[in-house]
């Protein structure tokens, strides 16, 4: 019930009124004319139904906030299309319910449209988000209302959730490219970009011949085009990937927590970032609470890493650090790593003890100034 039946209701129990304390010809025709307005209403209405279509979507799927202490603007486009090329669609609303699981973020919000005669509207539905997350927004309801809003309809069955990713402003820092490459002397189909090796399969650079090169490298053709001696250097083979632990621990409580939630974000987002720009591609890997497994992505492209943060930040995040320590050591039997990383917001001290830290684990404390050092 709209609250303009409620008040054409009073208006039809007055017109009675008057009709029985004032049985004449003109009160009998306004009361007629009174019962017979909401029939045509709902028959217009009902002609209109068939006439207008709706659809939503999400123009862009992810959104960058312009810095940390300001919200991001998530839209989703609600698209009307009018058929009929007389008669406009006044009012519509459109209700709509959103969800940001990593940082518990929900909302309630409604939005007002209309549709002239014959046209198509896109309507953008703005919602700001302070916090970074998968933030699923859902368009639970859309209805037309008749030209007195007396009767409402709903248009449109299901609308299909859609998923926008809100991520931090990157953090620009250097981590020293060379020191994340897992160098091998096995046979290999990746090589390094920046550093040559002894791998004659593949070329890194030709230069110029200088003191201390191997006769073994000269490149003889070219020697014999250029008129200098010209040497070939080796291509460095790379491991398939750095490891890097997701510790989704985000300690504190309200403001706090969001804090270190979106600084875990930027710090994951920013070195991934670094990471694809230097050619070094990365295996990330977590603990999922809700299913109890240890998940696994490789991330070589960027593209790569927002389908990984989408999975990542649909997520809850934890209280409880031991409970991810406990996982990764029984995910980590038997498997030799020969380099990796630990992203975290929370204290650091218990990782120790916890044999976590064997081999060449480095833990990064992405809170602070300290970010972008490695903490042995």
């Amino acid at each position: 019930m709209t609250f303009g039946t409620v008040i054409y209701a009073l208006l039809c129990l007055i017109g009675a009124v008057i009709c029985i304390f004032y049985l004449e010809f003109g009160t009998v025709a306004i009361a007629g004319i009174l019962v017979c307005i909401p029939i045509f209403m709902f028959l217009f209405l009902i002609f209109m139904k068939t006439r207008i279509d709706a659809s939503v979507d999400s123009k862009n799927p992810m959104t960058e906030k312009d810095a940390m202490d300001k919200p991001a603007r998530a839209v989703v486009t609600l698209s009307l299309e009018n058929r009929n090329k007389i008669l406009p669609i006044t009012k519509g609303i459109a209700k709509v319910r959103y969800e940001n699981r990593f940082s518990g973020e929900v909302g309630r919000m409604r939005v007002n449209f209309s549709v002239d005669a014959g046209r198509k509207r896109d309507r953008r539905i703005v919602i700001p988000m302070d916090n970074c997350g998968n933030l699923a927004i859902k368009v639970e309801k859309v209805k037309i209302y008749d030209y007195l809003s007396i009767f409402a309809w709903k248009i449109g069955k299901k609308y299909p959730t859609q998923h926008i990713l809100v991520v931090p402003p990157t953090k620009e820092f250097y981590l020293g490219r060379d020191r994340w490459y897992n160098e091998t002397d096995e046979d290999s189909d990746r090589f390094s970009p920046y550093k040559k090796g002894d791998d004659p399969s593949e070329t890194f650079d030709i230069r110029e011949f200088a003191d201390g090169d191997k006769i073994q490298r000269i490149h003889w053709k070219l020697s014999v085009k250029t008129g200098n001696l010209m040497v070939k250097d080796g291509s460095l083979p790379l491991t398939k990937a750095l490891h890097i632990f997701i510790d989704l621990c985000v300690p504190g409580e309200g403001q706090e927590r969001h804090k270190n939630g979106n600084l875990l974000v930027q710090g994951i987002y920013s070195i991934s970032l670094y990471m694809i720009d230097h050619a070094i591609p990365q295996h990330f890997i977590w603990y999922n609470r809700e299913t109890d497994v240890v998940e696994e992505r490789l991330v070589e492209h960027e593209e790569e890493l927002l389908w990984m943060l989408q999975d990542l930040l649909s997520l809850k995040p934890s209280s409880t650090p031991s409970e991810i320590v406990e996982a990764y050591l029984a995910w980590d039997q038997g498997r030799p790593l020969e380099q990796a990383l630990y992203l975290t917001v929370s204290d650091t001290s218990g990782l120790e003890n916890s044999g976590l830290t064997r081999n060449r684990l480095e833990v990064m404390d992405l809170r602070g100034d300290s970010f972008g050092e490695a903490v042995e």
